[in-house]
């Protein structure tokens, strides 16, 4: 559920890059989606090879395993796992990322106009 909820998010910057870009000429807006989509995958890749170094299996199988009474922890326990985990770190690398990149963007057409 975690990570559905991440790709959407995804889903919506892609959109919102496309609108943004695509006032210019639908090819800008075609391009901001690449762009988009090399960060993510790029992004995503760089997180999983940091949180497989990070984060070792043999952790991940005692945490699973430990007896656990309260169900808020359950379903954090199914629903963490080093994907998850490697998602929430690019998603927050774009933010700060995107923020600078989309917000510049807007610094500089607000001077313009």
């Amino acid at each position: 559920m975690t990570s559905a909820f991440i790709f959407i998010l995804h889903m919506v910057l892609v959109i919102f890059a496309f609108v943004k870009y695509k006032k210019e000429s639908l090819g800008e807006g075609f391009l901001a989606v690449a762009f988009v989509g090399i960060v993510f995958a790029v992004g995503w890749t760089i997180a999983a090879i940091l949180t497989n170094l990070l984060f070792a299996p043999e952790w991940f199988i005692k945490w699973y395993w430990q007896p656990l009474e309260s169900w808020t922890w359950v379903v954090i326990r199914k629903e963490i796992n080093r994907d998850t985990i490697s998602l929430l770190f690019l998603t927050a690398l774009e933010i700060c990322f995107y923020y600078f990149y989309f917000m510049t963007d807007a610094k500089q057409d607000g001077k313009k106009g």
